[in-house]
């Protein structure tokens, strides 16, 4: 993702100039969260802003610098369809495809028990599934998603059945490095436009 290089780079140049060696390590949604909060590792480079407050009792502290943000988009192979929020979903019988894992994407998904929701093991599977007529709808962050449909070659041309919320990411540290997570706000802050970049 293009996301991922920028993440290397400017995590890189924050840790230099607070003396710090960088590592990124990829790891499925889930378990890059279980590493961070075991301290297998020291922290995690993009979760949503409420992260902390759903999650109170997670050892990781929020650094105070937004690197980015998406939003969370509704896909259909039908022009027609347009979803205005989620709480307009459970009037209809939608077959619904999420990426399993996704920790902001499930936990949203799953306040809505009452929807056909269908986890997926990817996008790339996901948007398959929607241009092969297995799915109504497919609901997945902007920046992948967009990223993968412009990768595949799909038999059905998908159309965005509109912005549900907006993602927005913050770095995360085990609470053993709490001490750090304010001088390295500053030197993230130093690195990125206001608000962190956006990806659509």
């Amino acid at each position: 993702m293009p996301l991922h290089e920028r993440l290397t780079t400017l995590y890189a140049e924050a840790f230099d100039a607070l003396g710090y060696d960088f590592q990124m390590h990829y790891r499925p949604n889930q378990r890059s969260l279980m590493e961070a909060r075991a301290g297998v590792t020291d922290g995690e480079c993009a979760r949503t802003d409420t992260y902390d407050q759903d999650n109170a009792s997670a050892p990781l502290v929020r650094v105070d610098a937004q690197i980015a943000s998406t939003s969370l988009e509704a896909w259909s192979s039908d022009p027609d369809l347009k979803v205005v929020s989620l709480n307009r979903l459970v009037e209809h019988d939608y077959r619904i495809g999420y990426v399993r894992g996704h920790v902001a994407v499930s936990a949203l998904m799953e306040r809505y028990p009452t929807l056909r929701l269908t986890p997926i093991t990817g996008t790339e599977h996901g948007l398959k599934m929607l241009s092969a007529g297995r799915l109504d709808l497919f609901i997945g962050t902007s920046i992948s998603t967009r990223q993968e449909m412009a990768a595949l070659q799909l038999p059905t041309t998908l159309y965005s059945a509109g912005h549900l919320m907006v993602l927005r990411g913050h770095p995360y540290l085990n609470e053993k490095h709490e001490a750090l997570a304010k001088r390295l706000a500053e030197e993230l802050k130093k690195r990125l436009p206001e608000g962190g970049w956006r990806f659509e």
